[in-house]
């Protein structure tokens, strides 16, 4: 899936699987402009 925003522009790639490696997240949370700390409050 490929997530994308405006503004500020960000488009990032998410594996449509049930589980994640922690390393593939990472990724996606460093694609995202993310850090863990901040998912964690989004959640």
């Amino acid at each position: 899936m490929v997530f994308r925003r405006a503004e500020p522009f960000a488009r990032t790639v998410v594996p449509n699987h049930k589980k994640l490696r922690p390393g593939t997240l990472r990724h996606i949370l460093k694609q995202a402009g993310l850090t863990v700390e901040e998912l964690i409050e989004l959640l």
